[in-house]
């Protein structure tokens, strides 16, 4: 019997490749520590790989039931799933996420921070430009703040 929620597009394609990885976390979580104790530096990363996986499970199951999208086979479904999963404000998004990760070894890590946060806000249209430098500026300050005094990270 199947239920009122109409499955989108991709999404149990999606939510297959999201399982997949979830069990990957959870590997690698495993071989940081095993499970030698509670208090081991992979038990936190094993706990949240376990929700993951138990989340995606969560979904396919509830997936099976709810009503299909209407498409004419597969590669329609993934031709609709691939418009509704690629954005182009995900894509431009992706691209200011690689950029950063690019310029946080030449930049370190304050200015880089900055200005990803900067054009992180100004991108996702949270505020003008003004106030996106401020935000900013106390974010990052509040960041340090909280690495560089409370855990003692010695940041990049």
């Amino acid at each position: 019997m199947k239920n009122d929620r109409k499955l989108e597009a991709g999404e149990t394609a999606f939510t297959w490749i999201m399982t997949i990885f979830s069990i990957f976390v959870l590997v690698l979580a495993y071989r940081i520590s095993g499970l030698s104790s509670v208090s081991s530096p992979g038990a936190f990363p094993m706990l949240a790989a376990i929700i993951m996986c138990g989340s995606m499970v969560t979904l396919l199951l509830g997936n099976r039931k709810a009503v299909k999208p209407d498409s004419n086979g597969l590669i329609d479904e993934l031709r609709m799933a691939a418009q509704d999963i690629f954005h182009p404000v995900f894509l431009v998004y992706t691209a200011v996420i690689i950029l950063y990760m690019i310029l946080l070894q030449p930049l370190h890590f304050i200015p880089s921070s900055f200005f990803f946060l900067l054009g992180s806000i100004i991108l996702l249209k949270g505020s003008t430009p003004v106030k996106s430098l401020i935000i900013s500026a106390v974010l990052l300050v509040c960041i340090y703040v909280v690495f560089h005094y409370l855990f003692r990270v010695v940041l990049p």
